[in-house]
């Protein structure tokens, strides 16, 4: 019954959240409609030797008061630049000058320019350049797989974007070496789920299944996504629990500007869609969210802490008999699984994120929930058990214990919201915190029938099960990146809580 009561608080606390977000979306909706005469100009500033981010680099607008300093990942962003042309210079001691020239800002949109400088010993002329095409994010993923220590691969978001892969899982398909499983587990290098570990940036993530070590990768929208990684061998700063493969997915910080991913997507399946022979247990109004609705609950009469149940050997009164029956007749009366309609399969998501200055200071969030819902059936399965009567050298063939028709329908609801919110200060470095909420909850409806050798030649054996399994992810991560007297500092602390309800199997 506590699992339940969690659950109902965690629906409040998704409801609260969605409140959180509305807002957060009005305030950027105002933001933008006070900004819509300026622009903003942002990039990269790196090392040309060696790709390195070159930090505190100067980046200001000629013949205009606007600049700024490039944090600690070599990043800058020059807000409220009033629309028009201009010449952009990027200096920083021990390297050349550059100055980009017909730098446009005639939109509200971001302009993009990456840059690379020299390192320069002896004092040189200044070096003019045109503006150049933005640098993709699949050349820096080349490069950080270069330097990397360990066998890795990866697939950026400009790869994703270019496939249109709809989620994580789907996306995961695309790197060599990786299989996806259900649509939602990741195999690597062949070797089974038990032996992948998932991290989102960085931390470990638990999955919702306890039968399960992968984490349900559906659940993260392409639209969050920056990259995803796998490593394939160890290194000494990396977990030990893996021998298959390191999944570690990174989500987008600071998106460029207001961001609106919405899709929407329906199967059909030719054994399950609207068969009239599809079966499940009786349902619960909310079963379509993952949740149940309360009616598996344990009955009333039977949540009393110090409540005794007569045995029926013990019962000699006609006052225990009657308490007895009430307790029997008090459970879920449906014992066998009922006609049921099976839709089309379906799933919808939403992502969307922002950046916006509160005093002064970059603020940037990103948010998303996805939901599906699929079934699946058939009715010709087929179960048997045999054994072997004697010595193999004396036997013609095997006797039949057991043989069942075999007839399972299934219905699985899943829902998944993220939300991140990051404070990023050119002194005091980059702070984040991040909330992932997903539900799962699958109903299962199965009848055998058939012959059992311990049962008269004329009789048929019949047997019925259904159940109901609901499973929950919470997890809170804090993290940040900071430069503190000449060295880079990356923390992260996260706390994450499953549950796996299991009620009113019959």
């Amino acid at each position: 019954m506590d699992g339940f009561k969690l659950i109902s608080r965690q629906y409040r606390m998704l409801s609260k959240n969605r409140f959180g977000i509305i807002l957060l979306l009005c305030i950027s909706t105002f933001l933008n409609a006070q900004n819509q005469s300026r622009g903003i100009i942002t990039g990269r500033v790196v090392d040309e030797s060696t790709g390195d981010a070159l930090i505190g680099a100067n980046v200001l607008i000629k013949e205009t008061t606007l600049g700024t300093t490039t944090d600690f990942e070599g990043n800058y962003r020059i807000n409220r630049v009033p629309f028009g042309t201009y010449m952009l210079r990027i200096s920083y001691m021990g390297y050349d000058t550059r100055e980009i020239t017909d730098v446009r800002v005639l939109t509200g949109e971001p302009v993009h320019f990456n840059v690379a400088l020299n390192k320069q010993v002896l004092q040189g002329e200044v070096v003019t350049v045109t503006a150049s095409a933005v640098q993709s994010t699949e050349a820096g993923l080349l490069k950080m797989r270069q330097k990397a220590t360990a066998v890795s691969d990866a697939i950026s978001a400009e790869a994703i974007s270019r496939t249109g892969s709809g989620d994580a899982a789907a996306a995961m398909k695309k790197v060599t070496g990786a299989s996806v499983i259900d649509g939602k587990y990741i195999y690597v290098r062949g070797l089974g789920e038990r032996y992948s570990t998932t991290s989102l940036n960085g931390i470990e993530l638990p999955s919702a299944d306890p039968d399960k070590k992968s984490f349900q990768m559906d659940l993260l929208p392409s639209g969050l996504l920056e990259n995803i990684v796998t490593l394939k061998t160890f290194t000494p700063d990396k977990p030990g629990t893996f021998s298959g493969g390191l999944v570690d997915v990174n989500i987008k910080d600071f998106p460029e500007k207001f961001m609106l991913q919405v899709s929407t997507s329906a199967a059909y399946n030719d054994q399950t869609t609207f068969n009239d022979h599809f079966i499940l247990p009786n349902s619960g109004k909310n079963d379509w969210l993952g949740m149940d609705d309360g009616s598996r609950d344990i009955p009333v009469a039977l949540q009393a802490d110090n409540i005794e149940i007569p045995r029926y050997s013990s019962v000699r009164t006609r006052e225990e008999a009657y308490y007895l029956d009430g307790l029997s007749k008090s459970f879920n009366s449906f014992m066998s699984p009922v006609s049921a309609d099976a839709p089309l399969n379906q799933s919808m998501s939403i992502a969307f994120g922002n950046q916006f200055q509160l005093l002064n200071q970059n603020i940037g969030f990103l948010g998303s929930l996805t939901w599906d819902q699929s079934y699946s059936f058939y009715d010709n399965g087929v179960v048997g058990r045999w054994n072997m009567p004697g010595p193999i050298d004396e036997v013609e063939g095997l006797d039949s214990q057991k043989l069942f028709n075999d007839v399972k329908g299934s219905h699985q609801a899943n829902w998944g919201s993220t939300f991140k919110l990051s404070y990023k200060n050119a002194s005091l470095g980059h702070i984040t915190a991040q909330h992932i909420r997903t539900q799962s909850g699958e109903s299962t409806a199965r009848y055998l029938s058939g012959y059992w050798q311990d049962l008269p030649s004329t009789a048929t054996f019949e047997t019925r099960v259904l159940s109901w399994t609901e499973r929950s992810l919470n997890s809170f991560q804090l993290s940040g990146k900071h430069r503190l007297w000449g060295a880079h500092i990356d923390w992260s602390s996260s706390l994450s809580e499953n549950e796996q309800v299991e009620p009113d199997q019959r």
